[in-house]
């Protein structure tokens, strides 16, 4: 198995724990009852969203970023649509921010990480 092939395997996995930590009611029970340290409280959805933003990146293939870019936008809003109609979360318009933010720092990293190498692996030759 290429390592692009286990790196859409990990991003898909990530995105189905994410959507479950975004949908449950308690997600502590997810994780066992660990919660992030106060230096991340608060930037939760920002920090997961910046992963998720990175492994798209990362495995990007064939489509292009803007199609990437819109469908993590519309996977931020159905996330927090469906957390509006489950009966103990609640849409908050400070966590769309957060995530959108996240998505974009994942994805810019990603980007200069891709470059930098690319740069690195030329001046090698």
């Amino acid at each position: 198995m290429n390592w692009l092939r286990l790196l859409h395997y990990v991003t898909l996995c990530y995105a189905v724990f994410l959507t479950l930590l975004l949908w449950l009611p308690n997600p502590k029970e997810l994780l066992y009852g660990w919660q992030p340290s106060e230096a991340t409280h608060g930037y939760e959805h920002l920090i997961t969203f910046m992963l998720l933003g990175f492994l798209v990146e990362l495995g990007r293939r064939k489509r292009s970023l803007l199609f990437w870019s819109l469908l993590l936008v519309f996977y931020t809003f159905f996330t927090e649509i469906i957390q509006d109609i489950l009966p103990i979360r609640s849409f908050e318009w400070i966590d769309v921010f957060q995530d959108l933010c996240g998505i974009v720092f994942g994805l810019g990293l990603a980007v200069f990480c891709r470059f930098a190498s690319e740069k690195m692996l030329k001046s090698k030759k």
